[in-house]
């Protein structure tokens, strides 16, 4: 039985290995003029090396044993600098289109993933681990390094390089050529034995750091509230424990990586003394088998003993880069199952008509169904209706739904039944990316980022000029505060910079939403915790952005009723468990 599970769960190892491969070459593919031109410059630089290694041969046995004066060899002595600055230039080029290959295999991965971050949305966001994401983003992705810059190339050098070699020394000596043959497989064979336990350390290794990478963020995160527990010392061991197996997963990965480079050293230099000590017999003349019934020369015997060093490199090479390899493998697995579930997300992504961007859209939800937890229903049945251009205050109790219909209407959240209807087009028809270009959305915890002033206000629209921007600010009542930094738009912000307090962050968030042009506003809480002179201010403003557009308003405070035509109010149920809404509706 357990030979079963073992052949099993090596049948199912081989088929992953199989199916990571095949991912890493859908990567590779968009850079194979790179590929060719890092073999082809690997394999120039071999040819220099059979040529560097013939000239010297022919310029010590003609110095040696044939008693040529220097003058007679100019061949051989401008071949050996020739043939030297050609293979440095040749491992040069070779060196540069391996990190091209990598470069833009990574670059490429990198924008996809940040692409299905920026589709999926917030709420997916906030399902996964801060951590894990981050150490996906730029551990396992900069793990790929080694594979596409060194091991892919060589993979190729590996087969070419010996064959030239052999195809050199069988005609000078058939026996030398028998040995480099019958000895190459145990090179190969040493580092797939040793590597199949690299691969799954390091996968067991990229998962750990995951989980690591995880706990240490939501620790920092509550950090806070650790310390007002008086937890933060038992935390502190949690995570020194932690980072200590890391550490010592980390140099068993290490021990393996030497202890596979140690064993193909050995079987290299087997092989090579295999092959000096049947060169030397023969020289001796003890041996004359193999030489093709002429005695054995200096010129042979040096060629081929020089030869069979760089017989062996490109397959040590490949030893020592198949860790490398494993360590793909393993960031691949993770990597590739992470996007696909990202993508197997239910999503709203696919050729839909837009409704048009004038004018506000017309929304209408059909018995709507939704739950966080089956057990737990947050819509049953749910339907409303809102009238292009409306303006629709949603207001009620915590944790009744109402952002969470917010979500909905972003297409960060698909309902579990029934329908969201958008100038009568389904949501779900519609490309949630494409989508949100036209909705203004302003949450109650604006972000403020560690750039500029430009760059916090261009995140609304990229495009927008520098004219745009100084307009959008006085709309907010950010005039005075403006005209009073120092170097205007270019005044950085946040951590190292200029510091906002929460009214003038609030009101930031209100130019952004002044720069989108949207036809749909989305705002939550938009004076939540504002004094009475700021928040009259927002809700003026508000209502001056409101005009042509459909807006979906989530308040606890009664100055943004203001802006509502009608409230719908969210209660929870009397008596019955759960969060499934009730709808009221009544008219400002």
């Amino acid at each position: 039985m357990e030979s079963d599970d073992r052949k099993s769960t090596a049948q199912s190892d081989t088929a992953l290995d199989a199916d990571a491969l095949r991912w890493l070459g859908t990567l590779a593919r968009p850079q194979h003029g790179w590929l060719r031109l890092a073999v082809l410059a690997g394999f120039m630089q071999a040819l220099a090396t059979i040529a560097f290694s013939a000239a010297l041969a022919w310029l010590i046995h003609g110095l040696a044993v044939g008693g040529m004066a220097l003058k007679d060899m100019r061949i051989a002595l401008l071949a050996v600098p020739l043939s030297v600055l050609t293979r440095a230039a040749m491992v040069f080029l070779r060196e540069e289109a391996g990190m091209r290959i990598s470069h833009g295999v990574r670059d490429d991965l990198r924008a996809r993933l940040l692409d299905r971050l920026h589709a999926r949305g917030p709420a997916w966001q906030a399902r996964q681990a801060g951590g894990a994401v981050v150490s996906r983003l730029l551990e396992e992705v900069d793990a790929l390094d080694g594979y596409f810059a060194r091991y892919l190339p060589q993979r190729w050098l590996a087969a070419l390089v010996p064959l030239a070699i052999v195809v050199v020394v069988i005609p000078l000596n058939w026996v030398a050529g028998l040995i480099l043959l019958a000895t190459a497989p145990l090179i190969p064979l040493f580092m797939a034995i040793v590597g199949h336990g690299a691969r799954t350390r390091q996968q067991h290794q990229f998962e750990a750091l995951a989980r690591m990478s995880g706990q240490f963020l939501e620790t920092l995160r509550g950090l806070t509230t650790l310390r007002l527990m008086d937890a933060h010392r038992r935390q502190a061991v949690v995570v020194e424990r932690s980072a200590d197996a890391f550490r010592a997963r980390t140099m068993s990965v290490l021990r393996l990586a030497f202890l596979s480079g140690t064993v193909l050293e050995f079987f290299a230099s087997l092989a090579i003394a295999l092959s000096a000590v049947y060169l030397g017999f023969g020289l001796l003349g003890y041996l004359e088998i193999g030489f093709g019934g002429t005695l054995p020369t200096l010129f042979v015997a040096l060629f081929i003993l020089l030869l069979a060093p760089e017989f062996y490199l490109p397959l040590r090479e490949l030893g020592t880069h198949y860790h490398a390899r494993a360590e793909a493998l393993a960031a691949a697995r993770s990597l590739s199952e992470w996007l696909d579930d990202a993508e197997a997300e239910p999503s709203a992504v696919s050729a839909g008509v837009l409704p048009p961007r004038d004018g506000g859209p017309a929304i209408r939800i059909e018995g709507l169904g939704f739950a966080h937890r089956e057990d737990v229903p947050v819509f049953d049945g749910f339907s409303l209706d809102i009238a292009a251009g409306e303006s629709v205050a949603l207001t009620g109790a915590s944790g009744s739904g109402k952002t969470t219909l917010l979500r909905l209407l972003l297409a960060q959240l698909l309902p579990d039944h029934g329908r969201i209807l958008i100038n009568g087009t389904p949501l779900a028809a519609l490309d949630p990316v494409v989508w949100r270009e036209r909705i203004g959305w302003m949450s109650q915890h604006p972000r403020l980022m560690a750039a500029s002033l430009a760059d916090n206000l261009r995140v609304a629209r990229r495009d927008a000029s520098d004219d745009e921007l100084i307009e959008a600010l006085c709309l907010a009542g950010l005039a005075d505060w403006y005209f009073g930094l120092p170097h205007g738009l270019a005044s950085r912000l946040g951590e190292g910079g200029q510091l906002m307090s929460g009214g003038q962050l609030r009101r930031l968030a209100l130019a952004r939403l002044s720069l989108r042009p949207a036809s749909l506003l989305l705002l939550d809480e938009p004076t939540a915790s504002l004094d009475t002179e700021t928040e009259a201010l927002v809700v003026s403003r508000l209502a001056t952005l409101r005009a042509g557009r459909t807006v979906v308003l989530l308040t606890h405070r009664s100055s943004p009723l203001k802006l509502a035509d009608r409230i719908v109010r969210f209660d929870r149920p009397a008596g019955e468990a759960g969060l499934a809404t009730r709808l009221e509706l009544s008219h400002v």
